[in-house]
């Protein structure tokens, strides 16, 4: 998901949601301490369940090294990954995701805060021994279908030109654990200074590219210069905006690249220096794949494309891209990292997303996710298909239009808030997203940190007569006088066109405005959005998560960001929120203020907050799809990437061998 230079992705492919979850998100910032079992109990609330029992959120500590746990958000533990049997879930309205557990907390900029891997995290790079179960090696093999244009298989290449599955090739400084937690990546353990701005990581010393050279701390400094080189001009630039020294001046080419706040002081320690207290840093390397150095020097930035040029310090590499075709990626038989995947080989067909379900059900494919509203129901009917369904929040994503208010007739307060009014987003629940979404009246998803649903809820309720009333006072009685409008949707699904016709229709049976809808195609859409001025006026888009703090949601809407909204009281609030080290209360209550401004101003209409459907084959198995400690059985946002723990829990059982070749 990304402001890139890529073309349309395959909206229901695996990882789509990934991808899409990475876009454009001008928002960064770390963990917060709300335990996972709060974030459950608030999710299970909105849902209508009963909620569990909740753990009190854990405060900031100084965290020592330990050879099993961590307890702040700079720090963490090595994950182990059992291939226990998974369980299905079919309750979509439980469908929860820890949101942070107790060792997730922000650290305070002041505690010189630490992290070391665990002893547990020295496994064999070997592939994990299987359960008696399991299928024999060369059985191993994952199947999925992926979009019709993916360009690059790099993260720091192009953010959304990547296939469904990618970033396999490196691994990043951490890693997000099934109950989001931060744990060991490439980086063992991590520091942070005294006045939180200076980030030491201490690198592991046996990680080795396939080329024969090592993975070291040049490797880093190396790919965030080519992340930060306004020649490259990566679709993701605005993710350190704010935040590493330096990055802004180097995008906009005012100083070179070598003045970035990146350095080393050996081999295998990395110095990040940050422009502000940045207690988050550690949760945002999320994104750190690092390219070769040595292999960017030789080859160029797209050695990755190509099976004779690929050089992989991850578990896989590739071994065929045919065009159109397919995407082939094997073990790395150099592989010399800690992660044990189960899966030897990786096929992506490359296929057009209107098939994904069909070639499902044919048992062509080992995974779908966001089946079209018919094919839901088909599921749902199905005692075999409603079995393999995996409901996930995936990265607390919503759905909302937006406008472009510094121009008529959005630059209208009361315009804007008769949109609010206009929709019913129960009925658009109850009769085309099912058990795929929430209704939304507010930014933060229940179960996210800060999130004040209900709080907010009135806000942007539905309201025809108020609608049209506020519709009136600004000018345009029943819509009379509304320019015909036409809503821009990014490359959507078949799930989200249905909602956007149907947000069509209501906004002309409830306010008389006319409107068309048009599916673009992924670049030409985000090209639009953050060309500056911005080329949309309005529009229907998704964004989720990047990592668990307010910060990195509320971020998106901060002036000079996604959109033309610029509201410095806003911009005020939640900055001071993101830096601030005190009580978790105090920094929750000022996000909550931040979003209650958001809300009320409306620049956006907040319309459902998304839960994924996955489906899995019976016979794919392992500890990445058994409960969390939320108790949300799914695959995990980021999904089957070295960012996560998911490749060491996912296996085939024997049953494989009854899917059609």
């Amino acid at each position: 998901m990304s402001e890139q230079q890529a073309d349309k992705l395959d909206p229901n492919s695996l990882g789509y949601q990934r991808i899409k979850m990475l876009e454009e998100r001008l928002s960064r910032r770390g963990f917060i301490g709300l335990t996972a079992g709060a974030a459950a109990a608030a999710l299970l609330a909105a849902c209508g369940a009963a909620p569990t029992a909740t753990v009190p959120a854990a405060k900031p500590t100084t965290a020592a090294a330990s050879s099993s746990t961590s307890s702040s958000a700079a720090s963490s533990s090595a994950a182990s990954s059992s291939a226990a049997a998974s369980s299905s879930s079919t309750s979509s309205a439980a469908a929860t995701s820890s949101a942070a557990s107790s060792g997730a907390a922000s650290s305070s900029a002041t505690s010189a805060a630490t992290s070391s891997a665990s002893s547990s995290s020295a496994s064999s790079s070997a592939a994990a021994a299987l359960p008696a179960d399991a299928a024999a090696a060369d059985q191993q093999v994952y199947v999925v279908h992926t979009g019709l244009e993916a360009k690059v298989l790099d993260f720091y290449e192009s953010v959304y030109a990547r296939p469904g599955i990618a970033d396999l090739w490196s691994e990043p400084l951490v890693r997000l654990s099934k109950d989001n937690e931060i744990v060991p990546g490439t980086a063992l353990s991590w520091k942070g200074s005294e006045d939180g701005k200076t980030w030491t990581f201490n690198l592991d010393p046996k990680l080795m590219w396939s080329d024969g050279n090592p993975v070291t701390a040049d490797d880093f400094i190396a790919t965030f210069q080519y992340g930060a080189d306004p020649k490259h001009a990566w679709d993701f630039t605005w993710y350190f905006q704010g935040v590493m020294v330096g990055w802004d001046d180097a995008i906009a080419g005012k100083i070179p690249l070598d003045q970035l706040g990146v350095k080393k002081t050996d081999d295998h320690t990395l110095v990040i220096q940050t422009q502000v207290p940045a207690p988050y840093l550690p949760a945002m390397l999320l994104y750190s794949w690092p390219l070769s150095k040595a292999a960017l020097a030789k080859s160029g930035p797209l050695y990755n494309t190509k099976p004779e040029t690929m050089v992989s310090a991850g578990p896989f590499m590739l071994k065929e891209w045919t065009k159109d075709q397919q995407l082939v990626y094997v073990r790395n038989p150099k592989y010399t990292g800690k992660m044990t995947p189960a899966f030897t080989q990786i096929i992506q067909k490359v296929a057009d997303p209107k098939t994904d379900f069909t070639s499902y059900q044919n048992n062509e494919t080992d995974f779908t996710a966001d089946p079209a509203p018919a094919e839901l129901k088909i599921i749902q009917g199905d005692p075999d298909l409603s079995k393999q369904v995996y409901p996930s929040l995936q990265d607390y994503r919503t759905y909302y239009l937006f406008f472009d208010v510094t121009k008529p007739p959005f630059d209208n307060l009361k315009v804007r808030q008769a949109f609010s009014h206009a929709f019913d987003r129960d009925t658009i629940v109850k009769q085309i997203l099912g058990p795929g979404g929430i209704t939304a009246y507010s930014w933060l998803a229940p179960g996210f940190p800060a999130s004040n649903r209900d709080g907010l809820k009135d806000i942007q309720s539905y309201d025809v007569a108020k609608a049209k009333q506020l519709l009136s006072d600004a000018g345009f009685p029943d819509g009379k006088g509304f320019p015909k409008q036409t809503l821009w949707l990014r490359n959507e699904n078949a799930l989200n066109q249905a909602v956007a016709n149907a947000l069509q229709s209501m906004l002309k049976q409830n306010l008389g405005i006319d409107s068309d809808v048009s599916n673009k195609d992924t670049k030409l859409f985000m090209d639009s959005l953050t060309a500056k001025p911005t080329q949309i006026l309005y529009g229907y888009v998704s964004y989720g998560m990047d990592f668990i703090d307010p910060f990195n949601m509320l971020g998106v809407w901060l002036s000079g960001g996604r959109h033309s909204w610029s509201n410095k009281d806003f911009d005020d609030k939640v900055k001071a929120a993101a830096s601030f080290t005190g009580p978790t209360d105090q920094r929750i209550k000022m996000f909550q203020d931040a979003e209650r401004i958001l809300v009320t101003d409306c620049p956006g209409v907040f319309i459902y907050h998304k839960t994924q459907i996955q489906l899995f084959r019976p016979y794919v198995k392992g500890d990445a799809l058994t409960p969390d400690k939320s108790g949300n059985a799914s695959m995990h946002w980021p999904d089957y990437t070295t960012a996560s723990t998911v490749p060491n829990g996912l296996y085939m059982t024997k049953d494989v061998s009854k899917r059609k070749s």
